[in-house]
């Protein structure tokens, strides 16, 4: 049996736009809705081997696919610098830099901290 790699949530957040539809459908069900490989398989009408398979090349995808263009990667550099920054400011540059992420499409949390939504 494999353990779940959870950076493929984050991967997927970013990159399932690019994904075949079945890929997608597998790293969801497997990744998000936390099934099991034979729930999986009954589900979509596969054998067990076969939804292992495409899940095993669908983050080959992923991970192909971050390689070359690094976004979840950027995104986590930009929320840590973002958390550096609302650390080290005033108030009232603490509300126009979450102006600034919520702007960009990066939700923060109750403390103003990003919290991984893009």
């Amino acid at each position: 049996m494999f353990e779940k790699n959870l950076a493929i949530s984050d991967l997927l957040d970013e990159y399932a736009a690019v994904l075949s539809a079945r890929h997608k459908e597998l790293l969801d069900a497997y990744y998000n809705q936390d099934l099991s490989l034979a729930e999986i398989a009954a589900e979509v009408g596969i054998s067990r081997q076969g939804v292992r398979d495409g899940i095993k090349k669908a983050e080959r995808e992923l991970f192909s696919l971050e390689e070359n263009l690094h976004l979840v990667q950027r995104f986590f550099a930009i929320r840590e610098r973002a958390e550096q920054i609302l650390a080290d400011c005033s108030a009232e540059t603490a509300i126009a830099v979450r102006q600034l992420l919520e702007a960009a499409g990066v939700t923060t949390g109750e403390e103003g901290v990003p919290d991984g939504n893009v």
